[in-house]
Order: structure tokens, then sequence, then C-alpha cells
């Protein structure tokens, strides 16, 4: 099993092909391998999430790609899948979209999520259960517009609804491992540098532990 995420910012058309090389990499080694067990074959499953931008993350300013571009990309690494022995699976769309929309929200959310309670949106998790519909139906009748919420661009100057919780990182930190992130720059794991991402002011973990 290989698990991947999609609509990552910076990410492109290439990036979703090599998933669908990577499966194919590893049903090539199988195949390769003088030691495979006689006569079986093999399935590599391949899920797919869809990237969701989350409050305290360098990507909380990120926009989050619409319904249709992360459905345009499935498709496309659908296509770009060459083999039945590439068992693909992935998230639905609409799913990460609601998602993005609730992670990022603010107090004026309370409204909608009570209301699609009210009308019968729940076990949203089961797809069974899941309607795309009424939840837009319910924003629509709350006069909001999701899309401000999941995809829409931050400016770093902007207050975020939930600027007003201190977990220990600070906002500089983020700030510049967004702009490490555009520009492709790996951080080193914190025991190997310290990035001073501020949250040594708590006076645990591996900030502060003694070798």
């Amino acid at each position: 099993k290989l698990y991947f995420m999609i609509g990552l910012p910076t990410e492109t058309l290439e990036d979703i092909e090599g998933i669908a090389a990577l499966g194919q990499q590893v049903v090539n080694r199988y195949y390769a391998n003088p030691n495979k067990p006689k006569g079986k074959g093999v399935t590599v499953t391949v899920s797919v999430s869809c990237f969701v931008p989350k409050p305290f993350t360098p990507f909380q300013w990120e926009p989050q790609d619409t319904v249709e571009e992360l459905e345009e990309k499935q498709r496309h690494l659908v296509a770009s899948v060459k083999t039945k022995k590439i068992s693909l699976h992935w998230h639905d769309a609409r799913t990460s979209f609601l998602e993005g929309v609730l992670a990022r929200g603010d107090r004026r959310l309370a409204r909608v999520i009570e209301e699609a309670y009210c009308r019968g949106c729940t076990l949203d998790s089961w797809a069974e259960h899941f309607d795309f519909d009424k939840w837009m139906a319910v924003f629509q009748d709350c006069n909001l517009d999701p899309a401000f919420y999941a995809n829409r661009r931050r400016s770093y100057d902007e207050i975020l609804p939930w600027e007003h919780l201190d977990y220990g990182i600070s906002k500089e930190f983020l700030k510049r491992e967004s702009l490490r992130a555009q520009e492709g720059i790996t951080t080193p794991n914190c025991r190997q540098s310290c990035s001073g991402c501020g949250a040594a002011r708590w006076k645990g973990g591996v900030c502060v532990e003694r070798v």
C-alpha cells in the first residue's frame, strides 16, 4: 500500500504522474525479484487524499484546490496508471472541500453547522450519508460563501480567526516556513538544527532535552 496527497501548493501535473510512476516501479521490482512466490501476482494499492490547509501550519494562508481542480487531478492520475496491477483509490473532493471550509472557518460557521445538523447532515464521514448539495444549500441560506474559507489565498497580514490561541509556535516562523516551502527548501530536523519556531519557551520536548 502506498499513500499520497494531491493538491499541495506548487504541485504540478508531473507530480501527479509521479504517483503512478512510483506505483509502477513497485510492480516492476516485484516481478524482477527472483525470489517472488511462484505463480503469484501483485497488486499495489495506491490511496490518494486531497490536501486540506490547516491552521497553525505554514500552509494556513494557502488556497485549497477547488473541487473541479482536485477532480481534474484525480482524472489525470487515473489516466497515468497503465497497469491493472495498481489499484487506485481517492477521496471525494467534495468532502475534502467541506473539510477545508470547516478547518479554517470563523464563528459565523456555527450557524451553518447547527442548521446543517437540523436538516439531517449527520454521519457525513460515510459516503452514503454525505449530502453535499444539502450543505451548499445551508451555506446559501446563511448568506455565506464556502469558497471564502477554502479557496481564498490569505495575506500574511490578515488577522486569522484562530490567532487568539497560543500553542507556542510563532507566526513569524510559520511565515518563514511558508516562503521556504514555495522555494522548495527543506527545513532541518529539530534534533539537527533549531529553526527558532518558538516552542522552546514551553520548556519541554526535543528543544530542551538533555542527551
